[in-house]
Formats: structure tokens, sequence, C-alpha cells
């Protein structure tokens, strides 16, 4: 495609430039994947420790992920203006339903056994969850992130509307000029940054799941 082809378009220095709309995709995505873990991480710990709160958990974080994200961060423009915030917001928020469903998969698939062996050889508990726990939970949990990150990768897409630079800004100023070769290399660019970000993460899991199968004995 020639839009693609255009070694123009691939200066860093431009803000408009194709290596710079992919570095800020890149960071806003990094982000928000990165704090909607901090955020489900003890969320799902609260969920695995108090069963009861699951439900009302995973229900809310459900009902967050069905809101549009065009009038989520419209309604969010009066609080936070057009800045990266406006757009990072609906994000976290969108990855808790996977991030926290796959983090409570995780630790109950985990044997019970495992645990107590591991509470018998001395340790603390906060060593259990950190020498047996979580590595054992590892790959699970990477499957979860494969999700919410492709998933944040698309939405993040319309974060120019909102003044936040991302590959999105292609398509839209290719719409507004009637110039759809720029549209095509949008699309194309975004389809491609999540296919190779999903395979990486898959990488990543498989790698988990094949050097994290230990034992307490080993951890």
């Amino acid at each position: 495609m020639q839009y693609l082809l255009d070694t123009r378009h691939w200066i860093l220095g431009e803000p408009t430039s194709i290596t710079s709309l992919l570095v800020a995709h890149l960071r806003i995505t990094a982000i928000s994947v990165l704090i909607g873990l901090a955020v489900a991480f003890p969320l799902a710990l609260v969920a695995v420790r108090h069963t009861r709160t699951y439900l009302p958990l995973i229900t809310v974080a459900g009902i967050l992920y069905t809101l549009p994200s065009l009038a989520f961060m419209a309604l969010l423009i009066p609080f936070t203006g057009l800045t990266a915030t406006t757009v990072v917001i609906p994000l976290v928020l969108y990855a808790q339903v996977v991030l926290i469903r796959n983090i409570v998969a995780a630790i109950q698939a985990i044997d019970p056994w495992v645990v107590e062996v591991g509470y018998a050889m001395g340790m603390t508990t906060r060593q259990v969850q950190w020498r047996v726990v979580l590595p054992l939970a590892l790959p699970v949990i990477v499957a979860g992130v494969r999700v919410a990150t492709v998933t944040t990768i698309g939405i993040a897409t319309i974060a120019p509307l909102f003044g936040v630079p991302s590959l999105g800004y292609l398509i839209f100023q290719g719409f507004n000029t009637s110039y759809a070769d720029q549209v095509m290399a949008g699309v194309i660019l975004v389809s491609a940054l999540a296919i190779l970000t999903d395979l990486a993460l898959l990488g990543v899991q498989r790698l988990l799941s094949r050097g994290r199968r230990v034992s307490p004995a080993t951890a």
C-alpha cells in the first residue's frame, strides 16, 4: 500500500507519523492494562477469600464492559477534559471483567494440597502466595492479560476523538479527507498490532506453562 510505503509517514519526530502514532498507541495500551491489572489483582484476591463478593464484583465489571466506549468517554470530558485520563479510565474499567475472572479462576484451579505442603514446609502466607500460588497461576493470568490487551488496542483506536494520539488518527483523518488509502493503512496497522501483541503474550503464556510447573519443594 502506497501510504505505508511512503517513508515520510514513518518519521519519528512528526507527531502524526505512523511511528509516533504507533508508539502513542502502545503507550496508552500498556498504561491502561498495567493499571487495570493493578486494580483487578487485589479485587480478585478479595473475591477468592470472600466468595460472596465474587458475583457482585463480576456483575459490576460486566455492566461497565457493556457501556459504549464513545459515550463513556464523552461523559468524562466535563471532569477530565480532552486528556489521556478520559481515555485511560474507561480502558481500565473495561479490562476488569476479563482480568478479575481469569485471576480468580487461576487461583481456584490450584490444588489445595500444594498450598498445604507449602505451609507444612514452614512458609509464611506471603511466601506461599509469591512462591507457590502466583507462579502456578501466572499462565492463566497471562491468558486474561492477552484478551484485555487486544481489547484495549481495539478500543484505543477512538482515542484521537478525545485529543489523545493513536493509530486511530489515520482512520479518522482518512475519513475526513476521503483518503481510502489512509483509512486502510490505519485498519491494517491496528489489526497487525493486535495480532502481534497477542502472539507475543501467547509465547509468554506457553513459556510460563512449561517453566512454572513447580512444587513447593522446588519453589
